[in-house]
């Protein structure tokens, strides 16, 4: 299956875009990829890179949509923007499997849902954030990062339903499921969160519990779900925490020829941690819930994020990601309208 890759969506497009596509087709000798954008631009970067340009369809388009545009409505003010033309291009085309950009997050996700459709029986797509734990090498997945602002309980119940597929899908074997909420006990947080603790409870998931927000990295959960207003708040926080602190360090250990000299000794382990953040950061998202794959990179990605972006879309197509969501939510209501009937 191809992937459509936005060459105009970021704030470093099209330079870093096209060169992690170069770097992403030297790596994987099947990839294929549909690049929108402008035409002589993307031949002229990716022969300069030395990429496959024979596993390379272009889609031209010279615009890109802005932060500034609104998310809701920029399929209407601008049809032709890149954004746009690749969710055509996914869309009307059965050889692909989806699509890739760095855009701004509003009009990823209106575009998605409005273009591609949800997946049969899904309320509300969402979408995925992935962080470090403190077990090093072990990763935790936040759902809903930013999708929907205002969430029922039923809502929440099939986020856990889709990261649980998803989990699966990618070769977890049975992923602990979380509920993101001011307390570990039972009957903590509000009336949204108590609600859908009963809901995770009974549904068929190996749901350990509500997790308070200074847990999550403590690999206490394989995923943890919330609505999008809490997610995007916790992650952004996370994010810009980390970077702020490795900030800090960054200035302490310059102060002076003493504190370089102890930077020194302990360069080794500082870089872990830069490490750790590196990777948060290069972390694409998936919208769990729509009818292709859609990841979202980062608004600032370069061009290695991007190159694992590509790579990361590759490897889910080929597990099946997409069918093994559908066939679980498929599942999952199948049971529900039973209940009902009984």
């Amino acid at each position: 299956m191809k992937i459509v890759l936005d060459a105009l969506g970021g704030d470093n497009a099209p330079n870093e875009i096209l060169l992690g596509a170069a770097e992403a087709l030297k790596k994987e000798n099947d990839l294929e990829l549909i690049i929108v954008g402008r035409k002589d631009e993307i031949e002229a970067k990716l022969k300069e890179e030395g990429a496959d340009l024979s596993r390379v369809e272009i889609v031209e388009s010279d615009e890109a949509v802005l932060n500034t545009d609104h998310p809701a409505s920029f399929l209407t003010s601008k049809p032709k923007c890149s954004l746009a033309m690749a969710y055509d291009t996914a869309k009307n085309r059965e050889d692909v499997g989806g699509v890739v950009t760095a855009g701004p997050t509003g009009a990823v996700l209106s575009g998605a849902i409005f273009k591609l459709g949800r997946l049969p029986g899904v309320k509300r797509p969402a979408l995925l954030a992935t962080m470090p734990t403190e077990k090093n090498g072990e990763l935790v997945r936040l759902l809903d990062a930013g999708a929907n602002m205002d969430c029922k309980p039923e809502y929440l119940v099939q986020f856990a339903v889709m990261v649980n597929a998803y989990l699966k899908g990618i070769g977890l074997e049975n992923p602990r499921i979380g509920l993101l909420n001011v307390g570990a006990e039972e009957g903590k947080g509000n009336a949204l969160a108590k609600e859908t603790y009963g809901l995770l409870k009974e549904a068929d998931l190996n749901f350990v519990g509500n997790i308070e927000a200074d847990h999550v990295v403590h690999n206490q959960a394989d995923a943890v779900v919330c609505d999008g207003f809490w997610g995007n708040i916790f992650v952004k926080t996370i994010e810009d925490t980390a970077l702020w602190i490795s900030g800090l360090f960054k200035g302490a250990f310059y102060t002076n020829i003493l504190t370089k000299l102890g930077a020194l000794t302990m360069k080794k382990h500082l870089g872990k941690i830069s490490e750790l953040i590196k990777a948060a950061k290069k972390a694409s998202a998936p919208l769990l819930g729509v009818k292709k794959l859609v990841l979202k990179a980062h608004g600032k990605a370069k061009h290695d994020a991007i190159c694992l972006s590509l790579l990361e879309a590759h490897d889910l197509l080929k597990k099946n990601i997409q069918e093994t969501i559908a066939k679980a939510i498929d599942e999952e209501n199948a049971k529900l309208a039973a209940k009902q009937e009984a």
